[in-house]
């Protein structure tokens, strides 16, 4: 499923470059759209049980996707002709994307239209609140793909869940974006909302029947040690009378040995 991001100005550091020597103006734009190990917004805010956010696990965007991808620079994820802004198409074009340890960085000489010349404006006056990206990863892979995490945290009374992205295997687009509210409200991330409940209620199910399986395994690992520790008191009990009978044979053996003896010197006692 497509989806998307949003990253705010402070985050994403959105600007205009300054001009260079001999430029009266600078139409370069440079922004970190793409943030690897920092939370999300909050992605289920209507959820009255759950506050689930979501972290950008470094290496789950790849040199290689970023090679074969079709990026296009936009305005609010708009790919309508006038919004379009830049292109990175396998790696080359208007648009460049760069990898580094933490982030993605993008930058981008802005074409001479209305819509790039009112972006550039904007951002000039501090008007721009973010970036944005459109992305879709492996949700269909626990291991490798999207893992959910339930931290011990509550904040107003709601569980913190953390989805962990691991690999991303679609780049569609980024944007500059004037209206991140969309990003709380629309149907397609309401959509994305319900998946990620879904997903956790499955995982919550998941752990319930492993808590069975668990217990049902340590059920039977306790009546097993209980069944030895029977034997092995039975076995106790068992070399503890074959002893005392032993002891008793012994006794029995000295006692008739003692009696033969005594009868044995009454007899030559009489003889004499």
């Amino acid at each position: 499923m497509k989806q998307t991001r949003f990253i705010p100005i402070e985050t994403c550091g959105l600007q205009v470059r300054e001009p260079q020597e001999g430029q009266t103006e600078s139409r370069e734009v440079v922004g970190t759209p793409i943030v690897f190990g920092v939370r999300s917004v909050n992605l289920t805010p209507w959820s009255d049980t759950r506050e689930v956010y979501e972290v950008l696990e470094p290496g789950c965007i790849t040199n290689d996707l970023l090679q074969r991808s079709d990026v296009i620079l936009n305005l609010n994820h708009s790919n309508m002709v006038p919004d379009v802004l830049g292109r990175c198409r396998n790696g080359k074009g208007t648009l460049s994307l760069e990898l580094r340890e933490n982030k993605i960085e993008c930058r981008c000489d802005l074409p001479r239209t209305n819509n790039a010349n009112d972006a550039l404006e904007l951002m000039r006056r501090g008007d721009i609140t973010g970036m944005s990206f459109a992305f879709e990863d492996d949700w269909q892979d626990s291991e490798n793909g999207v893992s959910y995490e339930r931290t011990a945290e509550t904040h107003d009374g709601k569980e913190v869940w953390l989805r962990h992205v691991k690999r991303i295997t679609g780049l569609y687009d980024v944007a500059i974006v004037t209206h991140p509210a969309y990003q709380q409200t629309s149907v397609g991330t309401r959509e994305t909302g319900d998946e990620i409940d879904k997903a956790i209620e499955e995982q919550l199910k998941r752990e319930a029947g492993n808590d069975d399986a668990q217990k049902q395994r340590e059920a039977e690992e306790q009546a097993k040690r209980e069944q030895e520790e029977r034997e092995a008191k039975e076995r106790e009990e068992r070399e503890l009378q074959e002893q005392e009978q032993r002891f008793r044979q012994q006794q029995a053996m000295r006692l008739r040995y003692k009696a033969q003896r005594l009868n044995d010197e009454i007899i030559e006692s009489l003889n004499v």
